[in-house]
């Protein structure tokens, strides 16, 4: 990435490592924050500007985009950017494998300063207004709204990391996920959003009820932390993060269709004492394409498990999980997953209600 010549322009703002806490709310360093947890267990802050913590950031940076060109090939991981840009966007600034270049600079010392793209600055439409009065409709946020190549890097590495589903059609939606845990540094954060991308992918691009996606990312949670779930939760909740991007064809411009936070930590503790995060992850990862048994299951029993957790009402719980008394029932569901399904039947005929 090439430092900006700014010429006369002013500058409303500069967003770098040093006052990042100032921008944590934008979509930049939500992205660059993304990347620092998923890579070092570590939360964006002005501390990732330590030398030792930026050269691991290169090494797992680097890692990380090995890996992927290995399972997609060059040409899909670099030439394709992980959000939709419009036609003012510098589309060098968001290769991915030029990001991770960016990366290992500022891990040498080499840190610019470029201007925010407007694919990254869906914010700050009324904030450079705000922070800078004199600054009128003849400037484009891009010309005075700046950046640290370091948290660009970042924040296209973040993208690509938190992509979880690409919904095409009139208007093209991009979905990400992002989880915040407590202490990650005692469970494999990478493992834990690859699963709960699974779950999200699975649901959302078969049709699936927004309940299911809860369940199944709060099994997925309590899988992963186990028996360390109820202390961890002692001292942070469990928040999930969704952004969803769209574009309309045709169209220059992309909009934030939704951002939402939402704390899943009484719905994981709940299926934990329930003792069926296994079989639910198994059926919910797995969502079925085509309406039928399995997926009326899944719908049933994810809505009778948010209604325990809310009213404390067994009622709809014991009336879906009824349903595997029937032989026919059973051999519907064991036709969409296969040898998976003794288990999974096991393991929901274990539930501690």
């Amino acid at each position: 990435m090439s430092e900006l010549s700014t010429g006369r322009k002013k500058h409303a703002s500069a967003i770098r490592l040093s006052n990042v806490e100032a921008f944590r709310d934008y979509i930049v360093t939500w992205f660059a924050d993304v990347a620092t947890t998923y890579l070092i267990n570590r939360r964006l802050s002005r501390d990732i500007g330590e030398k030792r913590v930026l050269e691991l950031l290169c090494v797992e940076a680097d890692n990380y985009v090995k890996r992927l060109i290995e399972e997609r090939g060059r040409e899909n991981v670099c030439g394709l950017s992980p959000i939709p840009l419009t036609g003012n966007d510098n589309e060098e600034y968001f290769d991915v494998c030029k990001a991770v270049e960016a990366i290992c600079d500022a891990s040498r010392g080499n840190i610019k300063l470029i201007s925010l793209q407007p694919a990254l600055s869906l914010e700050f439409a009324e904030y450079v207004r705000t922070l800078n009065p004199q600054v009128t409709s003849k400037y484009l946020k891009r010309e005075v709204v700046m950046v640290e190549t370091i948290i660009h890097g970042l924040a296209v590495l973040g993208a690509r990391i938190s992509q979880t589903y690409v919904r095409k059609g009139e208007e093209t939606e991009w979905g990400y996920s992002y989880v915040e845990v407590p202490n990650p540094e005692i469970i494999d954060h990478k493992k834990l959003s690859g699963m709960i991308q699974r779950v999200i992918n699975a649901v959302t691009m078969n049709e699936g009820g927004r309940l299911s996606m809860l369940v199944g990312i709060a099994s997925t949670m309590t899988l992963i932390y186990g028996r360390n779930l109820l202390e961890s939760l002692r001292k942070s909740p469990l928040n999930v993060d969704f952004l969803r991007l769209s574009k309309r064809r045709g169209s220059n411009k992309t909009l934030v269709k939704a951002f939402e936070v939402l704390n899943l930590s009484s719905l994981a503790t709940d299926i934990y004492h329930l003792g069926i995060a296994s079989p639910l992850y198994n059926m919910i990862s797995r969502y079925p394409r085509e309406k039928g048994a399995a997926a009326n299951f899944i719908e049933e029993l994810s809505k009778a498990i948010v209604t325990y957790n809310t009213l404390r009402n067994t009622e709809e719980l014991y009336k879906a999980l009824r349903n595997l008394t029937s032989e026919n029932f059973r051999n519907d569901l064991r036709k969409h997953y296969g040898n998976t399904w003794d288990e999974i039947l096991s393991g929901l005929l274990q539930v501690r209600i």
